[in-house]
């Protein structure tokens, strides 16, 4: 997944259209008592170039100061005082006729730890920063307006808009590849000068203490905020990175001219060189997946565009793991799976560039119903790949890697997909609406639960008819198999059928248990969650309604009518439901009980 970096705003978007007080209109509140202004407030845009935002929608300001002094810079306080709960405008009545100062303060951040005095004059600190060694790592803004009050003067009303009195200063980190970013653990920055940054600016806007910034950790934004420099700073940037095999090393580099001011950007920029920089591998740990691209299918609010998007949302019995290159050149990885798995390897073969298979992937764990992408760092640059008998292969840069380049092969020794490699028919699963749009009696919509709770029946369906559980208690029933003129069914001839079985579409009815022939398969809500062995009561007959259901409805699918045993009757469907229960509670079917489905996030 393609790391992005979270920057703080500075400057932000202005509250208002505009700064300007321009065509602003008065209320009849507003134009009544003498000595008597109001204030809007707006922050201004950083106008700054290259400048990243985290959003396009503004930024409000959190918390407010101001001060109002006369003209030797005394603090007064006014007759009245109103500043509005969402600092959008400030009322103050009852100012003689005069000269005064106004000064504001605000922040954008709404629990700031940061200290603001209160000052009896102009030339008093106002914001402190009195942490030691770190800098003031918040947006805030200041403002300084001259008023003047004459002796008739109207209620006067301005628009007041807040500039930065900080500077951002961005880590700018250059890697060979994204997949890099997974091995940096920690980024702390330090400057050499003890006393090179203020700490402080007083109610006139004057910055004034100094202090320095040793060790501040900006590992997950790679950005913070301080008061301006008292000059271009020098320092340096230690990271602390892991190499594949979990062990860890520190690297320091070192910068200098570094101009921290404010509504400014400055920028770091350092060449980072891990020593795996040349390797291939892609190789993804439990902690890692949050620097990546991670989706969830089927989430609950997954919508049925999607989930009926049998280019997003299919696949074969056989293969429920799909590996691929995307269209923009990623490793895509979707599991179709209610069950977790661990340790796997993908093996790729470059088809144009070697005849040997190499590890291209490896992964400590890939979740339930899993979808991410992961860059690959060959598509940018040239690496190098062990193959499977230890030889290096070094592969040219891929800009325009496509699916159709690879050969891709998955390789675990999961217990999961180890069951999964006995299946030995590759029917194709998908989801559809049917009729459920056009008023029809029985069709309904499915629902990303649904289409959960089927992926786990076709996955148990398939694996339980591949097995030599299911195949010799079939073999009992000999003779017992009709078929829709009453002969009987070749058990042989039969088993082949499934196996050579096209797939599912598995839909949602009501009304009824179940409809199904071909490749239609629907069933109620209560069948798609009902078939499992702990949804009955310990004892119960496994024939139940559900089951029966189940494997009635892919009779149906098999080309068989209700003339045959394959639908009705103690034949196919006891059987099956027999088979069924019994592996379930055993453990040996892939997906047991209905609590591997239902108590995962949805």
């Amino acid at each position: 997944m393609k790391i992005i970096r979270i920057i703080m705003l500075l400057g932000l978007l202005p509250l208002l259209a505009s700064c300007s007080s321009d065509g602003l209109g008065f209320d009849s509140a507003e134009q009544a008592g003498a000595g008597q202004v109001t204030f809007r407030f707006g922050l201004q845009a950083d106008v700054t170039a290259g400048v990243r935002t985290r959003s396009e929608q503004p930024e409000p300001i959190a918390r407010m100061w101001y001060a109002i002094a006369d003209e030797r810079g005394e603090v007064i306080k006014p007759l009245y005082q109103k500043l509005e709960a969402d600092f959008s405008k400030l009322t103050i009545e009852g100012l003689g006729h005069g000269d005064y100062t106004v000064v504001f303060l605000a922040t954008t951040h709404p629990e700031s730890e940061f200290a603001v005095d209160e000052p009896a004059l102009l030339s008093d600190a106002w914001l402190v920063n009195s942490e030691e060694k770190a800098p003031l790592d918040e947006a805030w803004f200041y403002k300084k307006i001259a008023l003047h009050i004459g002796r008739e003067q109207a209620p006067v009303m301005q628009t007041v808009c807040l500039e930065p009195c900080v500077g951002r200063v961005d880590v700018d980190l250059d890697v060979s590849s994204e997949y890099m970013w997974r091995f940096i653990r920690h980024i702390a920055v330090s400057f050499d000068d003890a006393q090179g940054v203020y700490t402080g600016i007083q109610a006139d806007g004057e910055y004034a203490g100094a202090g320095g910034v040793d060790a501040y950790d900006v590992t997950q934004r790679r950005s913070f905020y301080s008061l301006p420099g008292r000059e271009a700073l020098s320092g340096r940037i230690t990271i602390e990175s892991e190499r594949s095999d979990g062990t860890s090393f520190v690297q320091v580099y070192r910068f200098g001219d570094c101009k921290v001011e404010a509504g400014r950007v400055s920028h770091i920029r350092i060449d980072y060189r891990h020593p795996e920089s040349g390797e291939g591998l892609l190789y993804v740990r439990e902690e890692d997946f949050s620097r990546f691209r991670v989706d969830t299918m089927f989430l609950a609010d997954e919508p049925r565009e999607v989930f009926y998007d049998s280019n997003r949302r299919s696949f074969r019995v056989n293969a429920p793991l799909q590996v691929s290159v995307s269209d923009n050149h990623q490793l895509l990885v979707k599991f179709f799976s209610p069950v977790g798995i661990s340790d796997v390897k993908i093996l790729c073969r470059f088809n144009k560039v070697s005849t040997e298979f190499f590890e291209l992937a490896r992964f400590d764990r890939i979740y339930p119903f899993m979808e991410a992408s992961f860059p690959l760092s060959v598509v940018s640059s040239e690496r190098t790949f062990v193959s499977e008998n230890g030889r290096r292969i070094t592969v040219p840069a891929q800009p325009e890697l496509s699916n159709d380049d690879v050969t891709l092969l998955v390789r675990t020794e999961d217990p999961f997909m180890k069951k999964i490699e006995q299946i030995d028919s590759r029917w194709f699963i998908r989801f559809s609406a049917y009729s459920a749009d056009k008023g029809h009696a029985y069709w309904r919509h499915m629902d990303p639960l649904l289409c959960r709770h089927g992926v786990a029946l076709a996955l148990n369906m398939a694996f339980m008819f591949a097995s030599e559980e299911f195949n010799v208690e079939m073999n009992a029933y000999e003779g017992k198999l009709k078929d829709n003129g009453g002969k009987p069914i070749n058990l042989d001839a039969l088993r082949q059928r499934i196996r050579s079985h096209g797939g599912l579409v598995l839909g949602r009815v009501v009304g009824v248990g179940g409809l199904g022939g071909g490749n239609t398969y629907g069933l109620a809500d209560y069948c798609y969650k009902g078939v499992y062995f702990d949804a009955t009561a310990p004892g119960s007959h496994p024939h139940s309604y559900p089951r029966q259901a189940m494997f009635h409805e892919y009779g149906h699918c098999l080309g068989y009518s209700h003339s045959s045993t394959m639908t009705y009757g103690n034949q196919w469907t006891v059987l099956c439901a027999t088979v069924f229960v019994a592996m379930g509670q055993e453990g040996k079917l892939p997906v047991c009980s209905k609590e591997q489905v239902e108590n995962l996030p949805m």
